[in-house]
């Protein structure tokens, strides 16, 4: 692996450990707006899951166009990151409950 490589991953990676404090205030944001009152408990999990998702793909992807990777090679990375990472925090919120 090259030291480009190694950077993507350590950012990439710090990223999506801090995914689950982004989860935590996605919920507590969510539920201080009210979203939860007019949305079902599932689709209240999926959007809170999308939120941390969304973040962490929007901040990794000037990453790897900095480091000059093909957009091929970052939409199927950052598929795998997102897919990934959604249904990891689904689990989290499954596991946890939102009570």
């Amino acid at each position: 692996m090259d030291e480009e490589s190694v950077m993507i991953g350590v950012i990439v990676g710090f990223l999506v450990l801090l995914s689950p404090i982004m989860l935590y205030w996605t919920v507590a944001l969510f539920d201080t707006i009210g979203v939860d009152r007019y949305l079902p408990n599932i689709a209240f999990m999926a959007l809170s899951s999308l939120v941390p998702v969304l973040i962490v793909c929007a901040l990794s992807f000037p990453v790897m166009r900095h480091y000059n990777r093909p957009y091929h090679w970052i939409k199927k990375t950052l598929l795998r990151v997102g897919v990934f990472l959604f249904a990891a925090l689904f689990m989290l919120l499954s596991i946890v409950g939102l009570a």
